[in-house]
């Protein structure tokens, strides 16, 4: 396998992961993001150092690959080791979004919801749906089922949406 091949092959999987895994746990969008660029600047020191060594591979391969596939794999691990699942109910509204140019405009609903008392209020995956909005249709209540894994993180491991007459625009 040429190092080309072994750069697709893993950006591949790297992405998967990404989608199945690390969009399934509960994390604060910017801490996160803060965390990844603190970790590429200190990768980025200590290969200048000569502390980490690249290999034959390259400093492309290393920032576009191995350092993906290690936070992947922890995320993986974490997920994995999931236990003691709770459940947390929330009534929760659509986000309305606009679309369209200068001569059509629409407005409609997105899968994307708020939870009442702004509940994960920096946890945007946790609030993100990539499925069919018609499991979403009329309903305006989400019971979320969570798991902690090994390393303490909070994992979304199921949701159910219901109606609940309880849950009114005015609570949320």
């Amino acid at each position: 396998m040429t190092k080309i091949d072994k750069c697709i092959v893993f950006s591949i999987l790297n992405f998967i992961l990404l989608i199945t895994i690390i969009f399934e746990t509960v994390l604060n969008f910017y801490w996160f993001v803060t965390t990844i660029i603190l970790l590429y600047v200190i990768s980025h020191i200590l290969i200048k150092k000569n502390i980490i060594k690249v290999g034959t591979l390259g400093r492309n391969y290393f920032f576009g690959v191995t350092i993906p596939m290690i936070i992947n794999v922890f995320f993986l691990i974490n997920y994995l080791t999931g236990m003691n699942p709770t459940k947390e109910t929330y009534c929760y509204r659509n986000m309305i979004a606009e679309v369209g140019g200068r001569n059509s405009h629409e407005r409609g609903k997105t899968t994307y919801i708020y939870l009442n008392n702004n509940a994960y209020e920096y946890s945007y995956m946790t609030r993100s749906f990539f499925i069919d909005y018609k499991r979403m249709l009329f309903k305006n209540q989400i019971i979320y089922t969570f798991e902690r894994g090994i390393f303490g993180l909070k994992i979304r491991k199921d949701y159910q949406f219901i109606y609940n007459e309880n849950c009114s625009d005015e609570e949320n």
